[in-house]
């Protein structure tokens, strides 16, 4: 919660946020598996595809809005038993990123929900 004991020499938390900002965007590749044939009794084919993050500033929302895309996605069949974009975004690749962005000075404070 913002308030006057904490602003830092800002008008208001949005600026306190964009005084923050590292670069304008930032764009990440994660390969992440899927189950590419199913033959039942847990004996799969395992396939790997990449997800491309792009991390970008947003002055409207005073911090880093996060997008991906999986190019391959055609590839990947649900009644195999795989998931969406989606699902492999927050089970395996959303993790990582925020590692990621930890790292680089980008942490939970800075990230737009």
């Amino acid at each position: 919660m913002w308030s006057e004991s904490n602003n830092y020499g800002f008008e208001n938390e949005h600026d306190y946020l964009r005084s923050l900002k590292k670069d304008d965007s930032y764009t990440f590749t994660y390969p992440f598996e899927y189950i590419a044939k199913n033959h039942g009794n847990d004996n799969y084919d395992i396939g790997t595809a990449d997800m491309v993050v792009r991390v970008q500033w947003s002055d409207a929302e005073a911090g880093y809005t996060m997008a991906y895309d999986v190019a391959e996605m055609y590839k990947i069949d649900p009644t195999e038993g795989n998931s969406d974009a989606a699902g492999f975004y927050e089970t395996d690749v959303y993790w990582r990123l925020v590692n990621d962005l930890d790292s680089m000075g980008i942490d939970s404070e800075l990230r737009a929900a």
